[in-house]
C-alpha cells in the first residue's frame, strides 16, 4: 500500500506541474507571512516583538495546513492541488481548535527533548570554562570522556527520534478530518508512520547535505579536548552553511510531494473501507 501511495502522489505531483507549483507558492508566501513578525529582530530595541511570530503561526498556520490536507485530498480524486480550498475560511474555529490540539500532543512527544535541552543549559549557562566543561561530561561518562559524550550523543538521538515518531504517528490526522472520518486511523497509525518514515525519502538531497556536514566535522571529534578548550580547528562555517543552503533549496520544492505521499496512504484507507 505505501507503493501504491507513492505512486499516486507523484501522479498528482508530476501530473499537474503548474498546480503544484501554485500549491508550493501559496504555502510559502502563508509561511512567510507568519513569519513576518522576525523582522524584528534586525533592531535592537524591537527584538521582543518578535514572539508575535508565536501567535501569527498558530493563528495562521494551523488551519492553512487543515486547508492544505483538503486541496490534496481533492487532488487525488481527480480535483486540482491549487483550490479555492487552501485558502477556504470556512470553520476557521474548528480548524484552529484541531491544530492546538494537535500541537498539545506535539509537545508532550517532545516534553523529553525540551527537558533534556533545558537540562543541559542550566549546566552550561553562566561563565562554565572548558576544563569544567570537560570534568562534567567526564564524570557523566563514568570517567571518560568519549563515553561521556557518547551517552550524551545517545540522549539527544532518542529525544529527537521521538518527536519524530510522534510527528508521523499523527501525519495522517488532518488527513482524517477533511475526509470527515476522524476514525479511519483507529488501529492504522502505525502503519502511517512507517510510511511517514519511507517518504522521508523524498528529502534525500537535504539528508545528503546532513550527511556531508556530519563527515567534514567528524575529524574535529576525535579530539574532544581541544575542542571543548576551544583549540580544535573547525571546518570553514561559510562552506558548512553553503552546503546546508544547496541541500535546503533542492529539497524545498518537493516538501508537499513528502506530504502527498501520506495524503494519498490515508486516502487508500478510505477507498479500502468503501469496497
Amino acid at each position: 500500500m505505501i507503493r501504491t501511495a507513492f505512486q499516486r502522489a507523484f501522479q498528482v505531483f508530476f501530473g499537474k506541474p503548474g498546480a503544484a507549483a501554485k500549491f508550493w507558492l501559496v504555502e510559502a508566501c502563508l509561511t512567510l507571512a507568519a513569519l513576518t513578525p522576525l523582522l524584528f529582530l534586525t533592531s535592537g530595541s524591537l527584538r521582543l516583538l518578535a514572539l508575535l511570530a508565536v501567535p501569527f503561526w498558530l493563528l495562521l498556520m494551523l488551519p492553512a495546513r487543515v486547508n492544505a490536507a483538503g486541496a490534496m485530498q481533492d487532488a487525488l480524486e481527480g480535483g486540482s492541488l491549487f483550490s479555492r480550498k487552501l485558502g477556504d475560511a470556512t470553520g476557521y474555529g474548528k480548524k484552529l481548535a484541531y491544530g492546538l490540539k494537535r500541537c498539545g500532543m506535539m509537545l508532550c512527544w517532545s516534553a523529553p527533548l525540551i527537558a533534556s535541552l533545558v537540562i543541559a543549559w542550566k549546566h552550561i549557562s553562566g561563565n562554565m570554562d572548558g576544563f569544567t566543561l570537560m570534568r562534567l561530561v567526564k564524570d557523566f561518562g563514568g570517567g571518560d570522556l568519549m563515553t561521556g559524550v557518547g551517552y550524551l550523543a545517545m540522549i539527544l538521538a532518542g529525544t529527537l527520534l521521538l518527536l519524530c515518531i510522534g510527528i508521523g504517528f499523527h501525519s495522517g490526522d488532518r488527513h482524517a478530518l477533511v475526509l470527515e472520518q476522524p476514525k479511519l486511523l483507529r488501529k492504522r497509525r502505525i502503519k502511517v508512520l512507517g510510511c511517514w518514515f519511507c517518504s522521508l525519502i523524498i528529502l534525500l538531497p537535504l539528508l545528503i547535505a546532513l550527511g556531508i556536514v556530519i563527515a567534514r566535522y567528524l575529524p574535529v571529534l576525535t579530539n574532544l579536548s581541544a575542542l571543548l578548550m576551544g583549540e580544535a580547528k573547525l571546518p570553514s562555517t561559510r562552506v558548512t552553511v553553503i552546503i546546508l543552503a544547496v541541500g535546503f533549496v533542492l529539497t524545498l520544492p518537493l516538501l508537499p510531494l513528502r506530504s502527498l505521499v501520506t495524503a494519498a496512504y490515508v486516502n487508500g484507507y478510505r477507498h479500502e473501507n468503501q469496497a
